[in-house]
């Protein structure tokens, strides 16, 4: 008996050293039986299914399905979608048997910017400025007024821009101020805000001091109009320190 373990374990090796080899010489000859494509995203909508993955490569001439596993070029089809303005990342591509994994990361949309000339464009939650696609449903927070008509997919979204998507990330973390605040108006004097509710403009200036700037907001909204009639007031300033000034219509 004592001799039976040690000659399991080496009929176990063999064997699998025998898999091992026939997976590293037949494999390469299987043929690719389908494509499985998974995207992961921070938004609702996809702006990209794996059925677009499947075009993008029918579209560029990449043949997978039916296609010799050896003899499908991996690398080409991550630059491929690596390519694509709406892919964060291309985490992995690789075969799974005859089936062809393909997972990748979208970008989180965050604001839709409109510019003065009609055009418009998304920008996602690291400042980049995206092309616009029908397929973002998503009620993302809209950015317009004093804005330059030109813009480059790709490349990072103006300034005044960047100072809407840093107000919008703790507008976003808040029930309250995401029913509250839909629209960023860009002037030369930074940032208003229409309130959803009674209507007012809201004079924000810069990013500095949001969270104390929508604190005090949150504070005349909840303990001030919901008393006096949310109507009541034209304009509220919250540019300055621990105050609202309110100018009644």
């Amino acid at each position: 008996m004592k001799y039976v373990k040690p000659i399991v374990r080496i009929l176990l090796s063999v064997t699998l050293l025998v898999m091992l080899v026939l997976a590293f010489v037949y494999m390469p000859k299987q043929r690719c039986e389908r494509i499985s494509a998974v995207s992961h995203t921070q938004n609702e909508s996809v702006t990209v299914s794996p059925a677009d993955v499947e075009n993008m490569l029918a579209e560029a001439n990449i043949e997978v399905v039916g296609q010799a596993v050896k003899e499908v070029d991996l690398g080409k089809i991550i630059t491929l979608l690596s390519a694509n303005p709406y892919i964060e990342e291309v985490n992995f591509v690789h075969f799974a048997g005859r089936k062809l994994v393909i997972d990748y990361t979208l970008k989180e949309l965050v604001l839709h910017v409109f510019t003065p000339s009609g055009e418009h464009y998304f920008v996602d939650s690291e400042g980049n400025a995206v092309p616009f696609t029908p397929k973002m449903t998503d009620y993302l927070m809209i950015v317009n007024g004093n804005l330059s008509d030109a813009y480059k997919s790709g490349k990072k979204a103006p300034k005044g821009v960047q100072d809407a998507l840093a107000l919008t990330k703790i507008i976003n973390q808040d029930d309250f101020y995401q029913a509250m605040f839909r629209q960023i108006y860009l002037n030369n004097g930074g940032m208003e805000l229409t309130s959803a509710i009674g209507g007012q403009t809201i004079l924000f200036g810069t990013s500095d001091n949001a969270e104390e700037k929508l604190s005090n907001l949150k504070t005349v909204y909840e303990n001030g109009l919901s008393h006096k009639g949310y109507d009541t007031y034209a304009q509220l300033d919250a540019r300055y320190k621990n105050r609202i000034i309110a100018t009644r219509k």
